[in-house]
């Protein structure tokens, strides 16, 4: 690369990864520069796959200021960070390290290596891909910041994540509402946080030159005045203060004119209060105790003497969580917020851009897959385990799996924790930190083959034992439930929870024809809908706050249950479909062999979006937000699809190859 006359010279450029093999990002296009880089969109090649990522740039002046101590700072934030993806799965709250390497610069005297990280790129949606960018977003829809349920969810991911950085060893130093990214909607909804371009691995006294960094009115007041002690893990403990307070307002915690005077505030021992900003939500302001509770734990975690706050981020989470979630569930926010979505997000399949992110043809065989909301996924396979991250097939370890080759299907039960069931009846929460919790079913003859629901509530899952009418067995409360056996049918191959006391189950009926039932475990009362003309249902998707499910199968046949009512359906040359979502927009995405089709919302009108004849295995399961789609085939092909109003301005990745 020639000398750079501005950072828009990068542009076009391609860099090569120095630990994969033929992996390469071509930068697209600047999403933003900063203090000390700049951040660009890039397209990651590899034998794999392309995907899209952010490649950050050190800028060269920092380079000149630092000189080695600059590329050993971000070599070893890449070795910290890098630790997180370590355990698998990695964790969802900080944004995914890929790669690093250096771009070489010739300069007029001589050239000069400018460092480079990779991280994931993350999908934001219409409501923003910044945590500024949404609780903005809310202010403007409902006129108040987050309700106290979809706070809570913001502050204990954003101090979970913090957890893990500091465990591995790694201050941010730069935490702000506009470094925590988020992705998903309604309570799937993600935060995570990113750019850690400022960042250094504790007990590392090198920095960037001189110049204080970081966001004024989130800083400490020592690492802002540079006081004698240094920036510590604690430092991150006052910016959690600051991003707490606007979380729940859209407001700065400390209102002031400059750099200087946020700083100067910081050192003050008065707060504002939360009652005092009218953009408060209405539960809190209903809730005077809880709110001047809340005052006096942000009090706490941005006091001037460091020794005096919360001294980890867990433990800020655990002076502030139990004044938000004391709330009645049920705001008013969502619901706006998804009449926004519709209103804004248009139904325009020629924006869509197409790209393979693995190719089909592996040996592997996936039998179900729980999807989280930033396209990652713990899946079901012949041999256990494993993990898609994105960009990567990786396997989970068995040691502590309790049937460790006999695992059926997976089912997502939060960020990074799913549900498990496989042979010997057997039931099992698992996280980042290996299986939780087991439940073994009263018949240890059953394989549980699928399942939804969480054991600690109300769930429902399949047993199959050769020979017999399969079973629904229920859970309420962690205990098992009268199994009711279904005689009619013949297999059961999916279910799906409706509402919060129903479950739509799909398969075969003895009678040689599609089987679909609503299930009540709670009154053990199973009911029989209508059905299309077709030899099966393998697949059920739901969206349990809209009371809607669906199941596909064999012959194009659609099976919709919405507010108790059935209607049944076709797709035109009756396609043998084995996949299914619904999107918050109510469009239904199905999926057989090579094909991939939506309908319009409410199921009117079908569309085949996908098609590709080299494809040979179908589709087995299907992510949809707004303006993403991920699908994965049973042989772990996975294809992504992604809107222009999601990647607003980006040139599109790959073309369709419909």
């Amino acid at each position: 690369m020639g000398d750079p006359a501005t950072i828009d010279d990068f542009v076009g450029s391609t860099v090569w990864s120095e630990t994969y093999d033929r992996v390469s990002f071509r930068l697209e296009h600047t999403l933003g520069t900063g203090a000390t880089a700049t951040a660009f969109f890039a397209t990651r090649t590899s034998p794999q796959g392309i995907s899209p990522a952010v490649v950050k740039v050190i800028l060269p002046k920092i380079v000149a200021q630092g000189g080695e101590t600059a590329t050993i700072v971000v070599r070893k934030e890449a070795v910290a960070l890098g630790r997180l993806n370590e355990r698998i799965p990695p964790t969802p709250f900080v944004v995914r390290f890929l790669d690093a390497g250096t771009i070489h610069v010739s300069g007029p005297r001589q050239g000069f290596d400018l460092p480079w990280l990779a991280i994931e790129y993350v999908h934001g949606g219409v409501e923003g891909t910044t945590l500024e960018d949404r609780v903005r977003f809310s202010v403007t829809q409902c006129g108040y910041a987050f309700d106290r349920q979809r706070a809570a969810s913001a502050v204990r991911q954003v101090c979970e994540g913090l957890a893990e950085v500091h465990d591995v060893g790694v201050i941010h130093r730069d935490l702000n509402p506009n470094n925590v990214l988020c992705c998903g909607f309604g309570d799937a909804e993600l935060f995570k946080l990113s750019d850690f371009g400022i960042a250094r691995p504790i007990g590392m006294e090198a920095t960037l030159g001189a110049t204080v960094m970081g966001t004024p009115g989130y800083i400490s007041p020592e690492q802002g005045f540079q006081i004698e002690g240094g920036t510590t893990a604690v430092s991150d403990i006052f910016s959690l203060g600051g991003i707490t307070f606007f979380i729940l307002t859209g407001q700065a915690y400390f209102d002031s004119r400059s750099p200087v005077e946020a700083l100067v505030l910081s050192r003050d021992q008065q707060r504002r209060s939360l009652l005092d900003c009218p953009t408060l939500c209405p539960e809190l302001r209903s809730d005077p105790e809880s709110a001047r509770a809340l005052d006096a734990a942000l009090a706490r975690a941005t006091a001037p003497e460091p020794s005096l706050r919360p001294q980890s981020a867990r433990a800020f989470a655990a002076s502030v969580l139990p004044w938000l979630e004391t709330a009645e569930p049920a705001s008013s926010v969502v619901p706006q917020v998804s009449m926004a979505v519709r209103a804004r997000a248009a139904f325009d399949p020629p924006s869509w851009i197409w790209s393979v992110r693995h190719p089909p043809g592996d040996d592997r065989i996936v039998h179900s897959v729980g999807w989280d909301v930033d396209g990652c996924g713990l899946a079901a396979v012949t041999e256990g385990l494993a993990f898609w991250d994105g960009t990567h097939w990786l396997s989970v370890s068995a040691d502590d799996l309790p049937v460790a080759e006999g695992v059926r299907f997976v089912f997502r039960l939060d960020h990074g924790r799913w549900l498990i069931g496989g042979d010997h009846a057997t039931l099992a929460e698992y996280s980042r930190a290996g299986v939780t919790r087991i439940l073994r079913g009263p018949d240890r003859r059953l394989a549980f083959t699928c399942g939804s629901g969480d054991i600690a509530d109300l769930a429902v899952v399949v047993g199959t034992l050769p020979g017999y009418p399969p079973q629904l067995c229920a859970l309420s409360g962690g205990r098992w439930l009268k199994p009711y056996p279904v005689e009619e049918a013949a297999t059961l191959s999916a279910v799906s929870r409706i509402d919060d006391t129903r479950w739509l189950v799909a398969g075969r009926g003895v009678d040689g024809r599609a089987y679909a039932a609503v299930f009540e475990p709670l009154m053990w009362h199973l009911h029989r809908v209508a059905t299309p003309e077709a030899r099966a249902l393998v697949a059920c998707a739901s969206l349990p706050e809209r009371e809607t499910a669906v199941a596909v199968g064999s012959h194009g046949a659609v099976v919709r249950v919405e507010h108790g009512q059935t209607r049944v359906m076709h797709l035109d040359a009756s396609p043998n479909l084995a996949a299914a979502t619904i999107d918050v927009l109510d469009r239904l995405w199905v999926g057989g062999a090579g094909n991939l089709w939506v309908s319009s919302a409410h199921g009117e009108g079908w569309m085949r979006v996908w098609r590709d004849a080299a494809w040979h295995a179908p589709f087995i399961s299907i992510y949809a937000d707004v303006g993403l789609v991920v699908a994965m085939t049973a042989d772990g092909g996975v294809l992504e699809c992604r809107t222009r109003l999601a990647s607003v301005g980006l040139p599109p990745i790959v073309t369709s190859a419909s």
